[in-house]
């Protein structure tokens, strides 16, 4: 399977601490990242292994309520 070069979204949010806390995650499991926002900050990972990787890495966030 060829890998994917193309930016895929794998987690976005309107609050900066969990924002903060996934950019945390990502660096300290090696994934290259990027982010984009305005008001909805959106990351962004490149590669289908490491999307898959993020997507599992970030995916209880969504559900914890941070106070901003």
């Amino acid at each position: 399977m060829a890998s994917n070069h193309k930016p895929v979204s794998v987690f976005s949010s309107s609050n900066s601490a969990i924002i903060s806390v996934a950019k945390s995650l990502l660096n300290e499991s090696g994934i290259k990242f990027t982010v984009s926002g305005n008001g909805v900050t959106e990351i962004f990972v490149t590669g289908d292994e490491d999307v898959i990787k993020a997507r599992k890495i970030l995916m209880d966030l969504e559900e914890l309520d941070f106070q901003e």
